[in-house]
């Protein structure tokens, strides 16, 4: 009885898992070879398999705390990870196709998601950075002049600069390919004032759930 009842056992999560991985297809969404939204979908995929149905919210323990003391809740609520990827919200409004739209949407999800982003910051961030980037006078980005970007942050972080630097060097580490790609990228086509408030964002969603 023993056999037949393991038999007939749902498979676990890492057995599952490795099931999913025999699959060629899901291989190659898996490896971009498909398309990035397929290949967030197959992320997507193996994430589901490896969280329990009736798993709690991944709610960081220092936010948990926060969440049960009144005078800390509204702080702690702002800073709350999303549980899922299309918790994230994005407004592309000088992209030039609803696909170029698509799949920038798709780059940031994951990349938010990777570093545990509240779902509001990351909206806010992006919506504020997407306004600075029409804004940038030519000559002026952070390509251009890499030293107004180091007196930029130590203008804006003074004693905490190298901290500051240190974390969102880290956020950026805990991101996917793509995302450090375009985190990266928009940070140099960005003025130095910016840059260095887009840095101070990357080390605060990281340092949220972790301090």
């Amino acid at each position: 009885m023993s056999d037949e009842t393991s038999a007939d056992a749902p498979a676990s999560p890492t057995e599952a898992v490795a099931e999913l991985q025999s699959d060629p297809q899901w291989n190659s969404d898996f490896s971009g070879e498909n398309g990035r939204q397929a290949q967030v979908a197959a992320m997507q995929r193996k994430s589901d398999l490896l969280r329990p149905a009736d798993a709690a919210p991944n709610i960081p323990e220092n936010l948990r705390a926060a969440m049960d003391d009144p005078s800390a809740k509204p702080f702690a609520e702002g800073r709350l990870p999303a549980q899922d990827v299309s918790e994230y919200r994005f407004d592309w409004r000088n992209t030039e196709s609803v696909e170029e739209a698509k799949e920038l949407t798709a780059v940031a999800q994951e990349a938010a998601f990777s570093i545990g982003a509240n779902p509001q910051f990351a909206s806010a961030t992006v919506s504020h950075v997407q306004e600075q980037l029409t804004r940038v006078a030519d000559g002026s980005r952070v390509f251009d002049n890499e030293t107004a970007f180091d007196d930029a942050l130590t203008k804006s972080f003074g004693a905490e600069t190298q901290a500051t630097i240190d974390a969102a060097e880290a956020a950026l580490a805990a991101k996917p390919e793509a995302g450090r790609t375009w985190v990266q990228s928009t940070l140099r086509s960005l003025d130095p004032a910016t840059a260095a408030w887009f840095t101070g964002r990357l080390a605060s969603a990281f340092r949220a759930k972790r301090l």
